[in-house]
Order: C-alpha cells, then sequence, then structure tokens
C-alpha cells in the first residue's frame, strides 16, 4: 500500500490551520498542524514532513527561524518549504528564501493556487531524490569495481554505467569527478605512466529489481542501431543505449572479439567452430542459440584472437 504524502502546516492562526487541514485531507494529503514555531520543529521531529507550509511571522520561533532550524537537521534538512504569511516586505522575503525556503504565497490565497504550489515543490523533490537514487546506483557499482580489483590484485578501475533509456548528461557527473581522480592519482604513479583501463561491472536493471553484472558474464553483444542487446546466463538479455563501435573500444580485447558488423563476442563461452556449406566460419556458444556466422573480413582478426586467447 502506498504511502501517503505527509504535510506540516504551521501557523499561529487556528482558523487558517483548521481550514488547510481540512482541504489538505481532501486532497488525499496526511496532515498535521503546528501552532508556533517551537510546536512546529517538535512535530517536525516525530512527524518526519514531506513538506512544510510555514507562517513567516509568528510570535516566538518565526518563519525564518523554523527554515534554518530545518535546514541544520540531519533527516529534515531536504524537505521542501513553502511560506505562507500576508508579509509583503520584499527584503524580509528575500532573506527567508535565502534562509532555505523554497517558495512564498503571500496571504490571502486560493486554496487552489496552495495546491499548485505544494504539488509543483513535492514533483521537484520527488525528481531530485530519483536523481540521487541514480547517483547512488553508480556509486555501487564503482564500489563493486574497486573492491572487485582489490581482490584481483589490480590497480586500474573502470566503470560502465550506461541503463536503458535517455539521461540527462549532469547524471554523470560524479562518475566524472570519480574518473578525474582515478586519472590524477595514476598520472602521479611512480613510473608516470597511467595503467591500462579494463571494464569491470554493469548494474542491470530488470522487472524492477537490480543486479551487478560482470562482463565477463556477458556472452555477446548484439548491435541494434544506437542499441546494444546484450546476452547472458540463459537466455537472459537487455537493451543498453550504446553502439557495438563504443562497446568495441571499451571492452578487453584479449576476450572480445568482432565477429561481423552486428555482434561481439565473449571468447570464454565458445563452445565450438564449424565451416557452413560455403566455407565460412559460424561460431555455437555455450546455451546460446543460434550461431553466429563470422565475416570474411572478421575472420583473420577472429582466428588471431582465438589463438591467442587458447594459448593463455
Amino acid at each position: 500500500m502506498k504511502s501517503m504524502v505527509k504535510i506540516l502546516v504551521i501557523d499561529d492562526d487556528a482558523q487558517i490551520c483548521a481550514l488547510l487541514d481540512k482541504f489538505l485531507r481532501k486532497e488525499g494529503f496526511d496532515v498535521l498542524t503546528a501552532a508556533n514555531g517551537e510546536q512546529g520543529l517538535e512535530a517536525a521531529a516525530s512527524f518526519v514532513p514531506d513538506l512544510v507550509l510555514c507562517d513567516l511571522e509568528m510570535p516566538g520561533l518565526d518563519g525564518q527561524g523554523v527554515v534554518s532550524a530545518l535546514r541544520r537537521d540531519g533527516r529534515l534538512g531536504e524537505t521542501p518549504v513553502i511560506f505562507f504569511s500576508g508579509c509583503t516586505e520584499r527584503g524580509q522575503i528575500r532573506r527567508s528564501m535565502n534562509l532555505g525556503g523554497d517558495d512564498y504565497i503571500a496571504k490571502p490565497a486560493e486554496l487552489p493556487e496552495i495546491l499548485e504550489a505544494i504539488r509543483a515543490r513535492l514533483s521537484r523533490r520527488r525528481k531530485q531524490r530519483e536523481h540521487l537514487d541514480r547517483q547512488l546506483d553508480q556509486a555501487a557499482q564503482l564500489i563493486v569495481g574497486i573492491i572487485h580489483d582489490l581482490n584481483q590484485g589490480k590497480s586500474e578501475v573502470r566503470w560502465l554505467t550506461d541503463t536503458p533509456g535517455d539521461e540527462a548528461e549532469e547524471d554523470n557527473q560524479l562518475l566524472k569527478k570519480v574518473r578525474l581522480a582515478l586519472n590524477a592519482n595514476q598520472a602521479d604513479s611512480p613510473d608516470g605512466e597511467t595503467p591500462p583501463i579494463s571494464p569491470l561491472t554493469l548494474l542491470v536493471k530488470k522487472e524492477n529489481r537490480q543486479q551487478f553484472l560482470k562482463l565477463s558474464e556477458v556472452k555477446v553483444f548484439m548491435a541494434c542501431g544506437e542499441y546494444a542487446d546484450i546476452f547472458w546466463g540463459k537466455d537472459q538479455h537487455l537493451m543498453f543505449r550504446k553502439p557495438l563501435k563504443q562497446w568495441e573500444t571499451e571492452l578487453p580485447p584479449e576476450q572480445f572479439v568482432r565477429v561481423h558488423r552486428q555482434a561481439i563476442i565473449n571468447l570464454a563461452f565458445l563452445d565450438f567452430v564449424e565451416k557452413d556449406a560455403a566455407g565460412r566460419l559460424q561460431i555455437h556458444l555455450k546455451e546460446f542459440k543460434p550461431p553466429i556466422p563470422v565475416s570474411q573480413r572478421e575472420t583473420p582478426a577472429f582466428n588471431r584472437a582465438l589463438k591467442k586467447f587458447q594459448s593463455r
């Protein structure tokens, strides 16, 4: 069952609190009211609201004091705060917003206007959380890659995090910062050389579940325009928004080889190779059908890669 969105209303006017409580409950929100700033902070600590609607001018602790206290709280610091006040002095409004307010509604206001502002702030907060979740997924994948390298006694780390669908470029800022830091550390190495970087892990999301997939477990990459269909396990596959040409530059060449314009295979899953009636090579991978043809253009490179792989 989906939990209700919680809204805390802080206002020293009892009639306004009662009106907003009734209206917002009808709109499907879980509402709690407080008569002043001190009570509002106590309520926020136990209620943990998704949004605070707060009067600016109150006796005792005013709205500025409330938002300042919330922003210092580890649990409530990111909670959206909408000021709701009859104050029209521009300087005070600006100071209130600079302290951490997210929006301002002047009294008196129509109830639909208040509802629109609440929904807009909740929508923005939800998008921020989704953005943070994506970054946390990326961070988790990076940690997995680092642990893998440490366990293998390697010094290089590579992070591949493409997932199906379009994502804003800013979503990769965390990755960029980590890579810059890694490159800086490698540049400062005693021999002055940057060690080669090899891909390690993919974050796979499927059917609302996610798992970490080592590239060594991928059997084949099949081209689908700007996407690649990646196969692993037994009949498991997923589309990634990255063309085969880009994968070819990032995959370790000692294990992954392009066999024609539509496929890159993992030599570790090679079962056997045969020739068709026309004398062209056909590759059979373990637990994968159908066989994959090797183009005449890629045959020499495939034979060299296979020979080198088998001699390891």
